[in-house]
């Protein structure tokens, strides 16, 4: 079942899927639910060329790309519970609906946090999900559930930024604060989420959205 569907969120559009043990974690957090399904939406170089190199402010590959993930994982979850388990997506839809603090803005388990349990990235000094493959180009959505996945134990990665401070640096807004992420650490550490205007220039200007976009900028011209 569970090759089945990974071929169909392929084909709907996901280009990695990542399955997680969150038995772990508070009721709070995983609602009761032992496992998660990870699935990302790669941004294109071409995006990260724009959004870094002509200096643009656009939302729109971003956006759209946002809203895929979301109805991908929607697609899931429906697709579980026709098969007999139970299972919540955890896309901006659901989540506005009585799990998403306004307040605080926060979230009870971002998908970020899903991903660093994969294995699949760090999080940068940005507060964002980092990886090696794809830098911070990509968007993600999540879906909790009880059908039994296949799991592989991964470690958690810890940040690889080193002294790098670009996202700080190029922060319009100065809400990000420098500081490297450790286990248990407050968001409010790392960063001002209450200042922050979503201008995209800490994830397109990354040093590892950067080598991901010159690696693969030629597969796009």
């Amino acid at each position: 079942m569970m090759r089945e569907l990974v071929s169909e969120l392929n084909t709907r559009g996901a280009d990695f899927v990542k399955t997680v043990d969150i038995s772990m974690l508070s009721v709070k957090e995983n609602r009761g639910y032992n496992a998660a399904i990870l699935l990302g939406i790669v941004l294109s170089p071409d995006y990260i060329f724009r959004l870094s190199k002509e200096n643009r402010i656009d939302h729109s590959e971003f956006g759209e790309k946002e809203h895929q993930a979301d109805e991908i994982a929607e697609w899931a979850a429906d697709y579980i519970i026709k098969k007999g388990y139970k299972a919540f997506a955890q896309s901006e839809r659901n989540l506005l609906n009585g799990f998403y603090d306004e307040t605080k803005k926060r979230t009870p388990l971002p998908h970020k946090k899903i991903a660093i349990l994969t294995g699949l990235g760090w999080i940068g000094k940005s507060n964002l999900l980092v990886t090696e493959e794809y830098g911070s180009a990509l968007c993600m959505c999540s879906v909790l559930t009880n059908l039994p996945l296949p799991i592989e134990t991964q470690s958690i990665i810890m940040p690889r930024c080193g002294t790098c401070t670009v996202c700080k640096d190029i922060c319009p807004m100065g809400a990000i604060h420098g500081a490297t992420w450790k286990l248990g650490m407050d968001r409010d550490i790392i960063v001002d989420v209450y200042h922050c205007e979503g201008c995209l220039k800490c994830l397109a200007n990354c040093i590892w959205s950067q080598k991901y976009m010159e690696h693969n900028i030629d597969k796009y011209s």
